[in-house]
């Protein structure tokens, strides 16, 4: 432990308190004493620094004082701005240009989309879009099952027909029925531009919005009726179809 003691009084300057040994006193050149108080200080520094990088400068200058360090380059205050060389960090005066992204024509169509179906919904011009079958990924233009389907991220019920369902199905016959309807839809959808006709209900319980698909004046439900993968559905209590045998 005398050795500790005699480094800490040689850190501290204090020479004539360092112990003697063999009646002669150690006593190290300047040079190296103060070699030893920057090493010292240099680890000491080091180790604080993440504690140092933590804290809140901005929260203890006097009101008007803005310190930028150590993640800028200068303090600003009310009198003026006061340039430091060295930082951390990258000067923040001007902000690098942002280049284009993918993102941005991406972003615009999807725009462009939505726009087309809420007019489509309101009864508007044809519209038309690419449908797959809904899966885990977000929902935007996809086939629920044979009568119900999302466009351009809104859910849509078709309102003139009822088609066997899929999630869950009640029997295994109304589970081969449901996929062959909600196939047939996909194609029809999918074969071009459609018109949504609004009916006097504009949206469900669940929040569906209720259209009639047409093309060409000709209901798309109706062509499913015809296939015999569908009923006429006009409102109130639906029947079952793990009964139903598809006719033709």
């Amino acid at each position: 432990m005398e050795y500790v003691f005699d480094f800490m009084r040689l850190l501290t300057g204090d020479r004539a308190g360092a112990t003697r040994r063999g009646g002669s006193a150690r006593r190290p050149a300047p040079g190296v004493l103060l070699q030893l108080r920057l090493v010292f200080y240099g680890v000491l520094i080091g180790l604080m620094m993440p504690v140092i990088r933590q804290i809140d400068w901005s929260a203890l200058a006097p009101p008007g004082l803005k310190i930028e360090w150590p993640t800028g380059f200068g303090i600003q205050w009310p009198a003026g701005r006061l340039r430091v060389p060295g930082g951390w960090g990258r000067p923040t005066d001007a902000a690098p240009p942002v280049a284009p992204t993918a993102a941005a024509p991406v972003a615009a169509a999807a725009a462009s989309a939505a726009a087309a179906a809420a007019s489509a919904l309101a009864g508007g011009k044809p519209v038309s879009a690419r449908f797959t079958i809904c899966g885990h990924a977000k929902r935007i233009d996809c086939m629920v099952d044979g009568d119900t389907f999302w466009m351009a991220g809104t859910k849509i019920r078709i309102a003139d027909i009822d088609t066997p369902e899929t999630h869950p199905p009640r029997c295994a016959a109304e589970a081969r029925a449901g996929k062959a309807a909600t196939l047939k839809m996909q194609a029809l959808l999918n074969a071009g531009p459609f018109t949504l006709v609004p009916i006097k209900r504009d949206v469900d319980r669940y929040g569906r919005k209720l259209r009639i698909v047409e093309r060409n004046g000709e209901s798309l439900g109706g062509l499913l009726v015809q296939a015999g993968l569908a009923r006429r559905y006009g409102g109130g209590k639906r029947a079952g179809w793990c009964g139903w045998r598809k006719s033709g």
